[in-house]
């Protein structure tokens, strides 16, 4: 990567113009995201309520199967319904982005041959749909640990944190997804078998304290990790973000480096979008 930026003076200057691009296009990818959310539901009965219910049915039924069926306990803190709930949403909403990210600019091919209309934007879309749907999974998840005697304080304010670097992390992958998909459909295949790689390879459903040495550097390793603990650290434990160092600074690089990578493949592969579509 750092070859390419000595090439390309103007990267740099490409990605701060992506970042004006989405602010300046903030209501369109607002009225894109809510009209792709109520597209996928537009046939049914409760609409796009279905997008709140299907993620709660799933984690019920992998609470009970883990804690009742496999009966899988963590060493202390919290009942294990909390801690594998508050690693769920944010992985159920990191996944959905990364899944509608590969397709998003298949599913808008009508888009790609409009000059005037910044592609750039549509990864983008499909993580503020997958945010919409997990601001209502938050808003449930506040209500249990409320009922469950976890107490309101200030460290629920870092949430917005791992969001925020949640959506840089999605982002930058989503471009790549959907640049590469438009060449290869086998991209989206791929994508779900990693994708479920990578969600047992994250300790959402059994604690990291399990492991120790190598297996545990690895599962480190992975930036979800950091995202899914720091709501865990936020919402249960009461732990201010300096309980997650030096993890800050790892997550932070390998999310701007894949931000940035995802930013000059979509702009090199986008002037071949409508020769291929």
């Amino acid at each position: 990567m750092t070859n390419e930026l000595r090439r390309d003076p103007l990267f740099l200057r490409h990605t701060v113009n992506l970042l004006r691009s989405f602010w300046s296009h903030r209501r369109l990818i607002w009225q894109l995201a809510l009209h792709d959310l109520r597209g996928r539901y537009a046939a049914t009965l409760v609409g796009s309520l279905w997008a709140v219910v299907n993620p709660l049915i799933l984690i019920l039924v992998f609470w009970f199967v883990s804690a009742h069926g496999l009966r899988i306990t963590f060493q202390k803190g919290p009942p294990y319904f909390l801690i594998v709930f508050c690693g769920l949403v944010p992985w159920m909403t990191f996944s959905e982005a990364l899944n509608g990210g590969a397709g998003a600019v298949l599913n808008h091919r009508y888009l790609v041959k409009k000059i005037a209309f910044p592609l750039e934007i549509l990864p983008i879309v499909s993580a503020i749909s997958a945010l919409i749907v997990h601001g209502f999974l938050l808003a449930v998840l506040f209500v249990i640990l409320l009922v469950s005697g976890i107490p309101l304080t200030f460290h629920w304010l870092q949430m917005p944190y791992f969001l925020l670097g949640m959506l840089v992390l999605a982002t930058g992958f989503s471009w790549i997804l959907s640049s590469l998909n438009v060449f290869s459909r086998d991209v989206s295949h791929a994508l779900s078998a990693v994708l479920t790689i990578w969600f047992w390879m994250t300790p959402i459903l059994w604690p990291a304290q399990n492991l120790s040495g190598t297996a545990l550097t690895i599962v480190r390793l992975n930036p979800v990790f950091y995202v899914v603990e720091g709501y865990r650290n936020a919402l249960l434990y009461q732990q201010p973000l300096s309980a997650m160092w030096p993890l800050d600074v790892y997550f932070w690089v390998v999310s701007v480096t894949f931000f940035f990578f995802g930013a000059l493949i979509f702009k090199r592969l986008k002037p071949h979008f409508a020769d291929v579509l």
